[in-house]
């Protein structure tokens, strides 16, 4: 069974490489500080072989082709470090020759989860991937306000460059706003490149930000890359009392809970999706809630115009059944283009709705449309969906994790879904993953693969509280060919673990015209123990383009 560490979150990479015992020794440690708070670092050496691949890479720090793995764990015991981590970032590359461990610091009075919310994405524009880690419940030492914060870490040749770390909260020159306790700022992140400049830009939810007296209604702050990397220049805030964004700033909206930045028209601007997942909840709304927006990108960055939005009981006709009701819509986000037409679809989780088993889960595929988003021009798909794994049942929650690529290597994007508290057999919350091909036709479950733990070939075995597909990405593990997935259960206990507290464990998978193919052996969390910090509940976040995963 998973437990969670208050205030904790860890962050963990790994490449293509076989489990490895513990590191014993570690070649450096050392304390980086930026406004205030300290950022821990400690790297471990490991004989490492360069490699080089081809094809499109997601979290590739060290330029080789291939892309590094990064996900979030909590550190169960730190006697050894100077100050109590608040999260950690593992990064273990493909080429580079180390295990780069990145640790949030506690002040007395505080509380912290750094590495919530991670991404990958090129900000400089140098060639190799950045780093983005958010910290929901950092402190700003400016005003002393629980607001949260986020990390940037430049990739090169030699990995991540900690020495280089920049840092961004509310209190951060040009970024808009003003650091509360609970605003959330980096509790969500995507990454994209939205003026089409060429370097990536960052979008940061803050979904709990007040808008004047309404509390939790929700913001977003998108910086922009230039040769220096992020910038507070430039900044746009986006909530919903500005004339350009769809709705209104209402209590406990938590816009800015999910986004996602992807292509959806076919200019060479990145567009950006904003999740409100609680918009109209507590109100009279029968056949739904929550709301998704589309923003899109330009020259000058998000687009203050054209702004469309769909809600959760917008698209209960498209449901075709009564008893199926998207609540909560928007809690996940993503963006491909499934069938091919140069056109991207936005993709949206609502894990909570009513299908009709309650919290079954549902997915809304909103067709690519230079109109933007229509109730109207969408498909829902759930576990009931003909050829759709799984079998439906209360607490599924099929769509809480998203991820989108092609993996077949068809041209076109597939949809790899997570039912992370799915019951397999009579194991509660062991948890599943659906892979939705994409075709001329769009998404179907025409096709589909399902995967659990009792699968033949996925290592460890389906038992309660596993949670397989808490997070997973899309990712080129092997250098070549369509994209692999690597798929967390932070709940999994190996041997040597304390009974409740499990290290965690993430599962690859390698693409192929098929689909996707298992790979016998896992990485643990136990693998990357040192004689400074020890890891659980490895795998609750995994970088790619979005971060992706449940809250807990």
């Amino acid at each position: 069974m998973r437990r969670r560490v208050a205030g904790v979150s860890v962050l963990a990479v790994l490449a293509s490489l076989a489990v490895s015992a513990p590191a014993q020794a570690a070649d450096e440690f050392r304390t980086i500080t930026r406004d205030g708070l300290v950022l821990q670092h400690h790297r471990v050496a490991k004989a490492a072989t360069p490699v080089k691949g081809t094809g499109v890479t997601r979290s590739d720090f060290d330029g080789d082709g291939v892309d590094d793995i990064a996900a979030s764990a909590d550190p169960l015991n730190h006697s050894q470090l100077p100050y109590f981590p608040s999260g950690m970032v593992v990064v273990r590359y493909s080429s580079a020759p180390q295990v780069d461990y990145l640790m949030g610091s506690l002040l007395p009075d505080g509380r912290s989860s750094f590495g919530i919310a991670l991404v990958a994405g090129d900000f400089n524009g140098d060639g190799y991937d950045d780093l983005a880690i958010g910290d929901a419940d950092e402190i700003d030492t400016r005003n002393k306000a629980y607001g949260g914060g986020v990390w940037i870490i430049p990739g090169s040749r030699t990995g991540l460059l900690v020495d280089s770390t920049r840092h961004f909260n509310q209190s951060s020159p040009g970024v808009p706003g003003e650091s509360e306790n609970y605003d959330g700022f980096g509790a969500s992140l995507a990454a994209g490149d939205i003026n089409g400049d060429g370097r990536d830009d960052l979008a940061i939810g803050a979904f709990k930000e007040s808008i004047g007296s309404v509390a939790e209604a929700g913001a977003v702050t998108v910086l922009y890359g230039g040769s220096g990397g992020l910038t507070g220049t430039g900044a746009q805030q986006l909530h919903q009392n500005q004339a350009a964004v769809p709705g209104t700033a209402e209590r406990r909206d938590h816009f800015g809970m999910a986004l996602a930045i992807g292509k959806v028209n076919n200019n060479k601007y990145a567009d950006l999706v904003i999740g409100a997942p609680h918009e109209n909840d507590g109100q009279s709304i029968w056949n739904g809630t929550g709301m998704v927006t589309l923003m899109w990108g330009s020259a000058s960055g998000v687009k203050l115009s054209g702004a469309t939005s769909v809600t959760g009981a917008g698209v209960y006709k498209a449901t075709g059944r009564s008893d199926t009701i998207a609540w909560y819509l928007g809690m996940s986000l993503a963006i491909g283009d499934v069938n091919g037409d140069g056109l991207g679809e936005v993709i949206a989780g609502a894990p909570n709705a009513q299908t009709p088993h309650l919290d079954g889960g549902l997915i809304a595929v909103f067709t690519g449309r230079t109109g933007g988003l229509s109730g109207s021009a969408v498909k829902i798909i759930t576990q009931r969906t003909a050829g759709v794994p799984g079998s439906p049942e209360d607490q599924d929650r099929f769509g809480a994790t998203l991820a989108v690529g092609d993996v077949t290597g068809d041209g076109r994007a597939d949809v790899l879904v997570g039912a992370y508290t799915e019951a397999i057999g009579t194991k509660a919350e062991a948890g599943m993953i659906a892979l939705l091909k994409g075709s001329s036709s769009g998404l179907a479950g025409s096709g589909a693969q399902g995967f659990d733990q009792n699968h033949p070939v996925v290592p460890g075995a389906a038992e309660k509280g596993d949670q397989f597909g808490s997070s997973a990405a899309l990712l080129n593990l092997n250098g070549t060919g369509p994209l692999d997935a690597i798929v967390s259960s932070p709940g999994e206990e190996v041997a040597g673990d304390l009974v409740g507290y499990g290290s965690g464990t993430l599962s690859r998978f390698h693409g192929a015209s098929g689909g996707l193919v298992p790979l016998s052996g896992s990485w643990s969390g136990r693998s990357l123990n040192t004689d400074r910090v020890q890891l659980t509940n490895y795998g609750a976040r995994i970088a790619g383009p979005q971060s992706s995963g449940p809250w807990w």
